[in-house]
């Protein structure tokens, strides 16, 4: 049974750029800070969890110190997004790793907190033949894991808003594709997520006021 690929998304944390629905309970700074802490906290759970390659793609800048330090401190592979909406670097970044492994999957870095056995399960689906969703409560997904990156399931999507699952079931439901779900999470863009999930999640309680 061949390791799929995991390929962790990330944007450089840069003050007034990063986490901006954080704002107004945190300034730029604090949200740039809460970004890239759970950029690390992303890639410390994918090298422990996740048996395959890890490639990290990033935008706007490989050479942003953070990426560096990662790279350095983590067996990852590091690369730049392609240009484009969020769907096409996204097809773009699927369509490398599957070249390479032969099936990949992308997990965001907004989830730290989903845990050893969700990328287990992640993991062994994908590793089986199967592709893999995992929702998120806002009507997005966290994960998509796939055999086959299809541009129908990224193009002409919308984007952060609540219909993203929605549209992507229905478009591999037309294209004849079945999904493994994993466990529905709340991602991180509010206060109030971040003040939900430290509850659960230790790590992040540093960050509540």
């Amino acid at each position: 049974m061949s390791q799929p690929e995991l390929i962790l998304f990330a944007k450089q944390p840069i003050p007034g750029e990063a986490k901006t629905r954080l704002q107004p309970d945190y300034s730029p700074e604090q949200a740039a800070e809460i970004a890239a802490f759970l950029i690390r906290a992303t890639v410390e759970l994918a090298v422990s969890a996740w048996p395959g390659d890890i490639a990290l793609y990033v935008s706007p800048d490989m050479d942003y110190p953070l990426f560096r330090d990662l790279e350095r401190q983590f067996p990852l592979h590091l690369a730049l997004q392609a240009e484009g909406d969020l769907g096409a670097k996204m097809l773009r970044a699927l369509r490398d790793g599957i070249g390479r492994r032969g099936c990949a999957a992308i997990l965001g870095c907004d989830v730290p907190h989903c845990g050893w056995d969700v990328i287990d399960q992640a993991n062994g689906s994908l590793a089986r033949g199967r592709n893999v969703l995992g929702p998120t409560e806002d009507g997005g997904y966290y994960f998509i894991g796939l055999q086959e990156a299809r541009a129908e399931l990224f193009e002409d999507m919308p984007w952060g808003s609540n219909k993203v699952l929605e549209k992507t079931l229905a478009r591999a439901e037309e294209l004849g594709m079945e999904f493994e779900m994993l466990k529905k999470l709340r991602d991180l863009d509010t206060a109030a997520d971040l003040w939900l999930v430290a509850q659960k999640y230790e790590p992040l309680r540093r960050f509540l006021k």
